[in-house]
């Protein structure tokens, strides 16, 4: 359930990412929003490192879907491997 509510909230922070390719505040606060709670407390703290990397590979011109998407994952990460491929996804947008 957490993982559709996460979702959602995703396709709907990415509804934009087509048409605007700056990471605007509202998206970054809905970004720290929904990772803090999908991260759960002891993973809260990987969710603002991600939005200043996610901010800073836009500027770089990379895509903000993929970034989101992986940095979900990232977050979502049941274990160091897991996180670790994330990671990797995200490195690779």
């Amino acid at each position: 359930m957490r993982l559709k509510a996460l979702t959602l909230t995703l396709i709907i922070l990415c509804s934009s990412c087509a048409t605007n390719p700056e990471w605007d505040g509202s998206q970054k606060t809905n970004f720290l929003r929904a990772c803090r709670r999908e991260a759960g407390y002891e993973k809260q703290d990987l969710c603002t490192p991600l939005a200043v990397e996610i901010e800073a590979k836009i500027k770089q011109g990379e895509p903000k879907t993929c970034l989101l998407f992986a940095a979900n994952d990232i977050a979502m990460a049941a274990n160091p491997d897991e996180q670790q491929q994330a990671r990797q996804r995200f490195d690779n947008c």
